[in-house]
């Protein structure tokens, strides 16, 4: 039995697989409290082999939760909706997404530590559970997503 590909099939298998060159971000988000006006405190996990904490994932990690997968948060009940939709919505806005979320690239603008404290757990012999919690700046993030034509204005109707 021979099998058939196409190329359009291949190349939607291959986006699916992860779209960036790093491959898909694994990571762990829930709520971590009430943060100031227009923005979510979140506290995210990844998982290492290295005990040392990694800022810039942890940071891209944050902000990548809050458009994608959303939150919830045990102690106060509160869960929110990812604010850019699911990662089909990614995949969609993959000419704004690609560069928003490389090495240095435009997620930086949106998540700050709120303190410079890890919570590393060793797991196993080879990897360790690394955490960090930081204030997302949802507002200011969908304002500008709005403005880039990833997500709809509020006010747009149904």
């Amino acid at each position: 039995m021979k099998l058939r590909f196409s190329l359009p099939l291949i190349l939607l298998f291959l986006i699916s697989l992860g779209g960036y060159a790093a491959g898909p971000l694994e990571y762990e988000i829930v709520g971590a409290g009430s943060g100031t006006q227009g923005t979510y405190l979140v506290k995210v996990y990844v998982v290492s082999k290295k005990n040392k904490p990694d800022a810039d994932l942890l940071k891209k990690c944050a902000v990548h939760g809050v458009l994608f997968k959303g939150f919830s948060s045990q102690e106060s009940r509160v869960s929110q909706k990812a604010l850019a939709g699911s990662t089909l919505a990614e995949q969609e806005h993959s000419d704004f997404f690609e560069p928003f979320f490389k090495d240095g690239g435009g997620y930086q603008n949106y998540a700050d530590m709120v303190t410079a404290q890890y919570d590393i757990v060793k797991m196993d012999k080879k990897q360790y559970r690394i955490g960090a919690t930081f204030s997302v700046s949802k507002d200011r993030l969908r304002k500008d997503l709005e403005k880039a034509g990833v997500v709809k204005g509020l006010g747009s109707g149904f």
